[in-house]
């Protein structure tokens, strides 16, 4: 092996280890909330049903306080996030959900963002790079032009001392 490949495997081995610390530390972050921590959490992806554009963590109504107390419970019981998220989904249908689960047609609600901000991008560097082309191209005709109208102007500055010499 040479020095550069030695080189490329202790760094790409560094780099794995930093993400296996990143996730046992995120999974330990989770170990470490509290049950009042946790319900905040879920009723934040929730929806309320009756109200407009809250999430169940937002909204004071009845329904969204017993959703809330729901989600207590079901902590208390020992069930994970995603059993909870379930349970929502199976009661009140994916509406419920605050962001919608990536799969079907939802995928366009993820990706169109994306590829929304790399097409202007590429766009608006095609634009610039067209317009530095054609100031550059504006710039070598009128380099091109210029030295010829200074010698039609000297040529005929020439002839009209001669004309005024003889």
């Amino acid at each position: 092996m040479n020095n550069y490949s030695i080189k490329i495997s202790i760094l790409s081995t560094l780099f794995i280890v930093l993400i296996l610390t990143g996730l046992q530390s995120m999974s330990l972050a989770d170990e470490g909330k509290t049950i009042d921590d946790q319900t905040k959490e879920i009723s934040y992806l929730l929806m309320c049903p009756v109200c407009q554009g809250q999430s169940v963590g937002e909204s004071n109504s009845n329904l969204a306080h017993d959703m809330r107390d729901i989600v207590r419970k079901q902590l208390e019981q020992g069930k994970s996030k995603e059993e909870i998220l379930a349970y929502f989904v199976n009661s009140y249908g994916e509406s419920i959900l605050a962001s919608p689960p990536p799969k079907g047609i939802n995928w366009l609600l993820w990706l169109l963002p994306g590829v929304g901000i790399i097409t202007g991008g590429i766009i608006i560097t095609l634009f610039l790079f067209k317009a530095q082309r054609d100031d550059k191209n504006e710039d070598s005709q009128e380099i091109k032009t210029q030295p010829k109208m200074d010698n039609e102007y000297l040529n005929r500055i020439e002839e009209e001392l001669k004309d005024n010499d003889s």
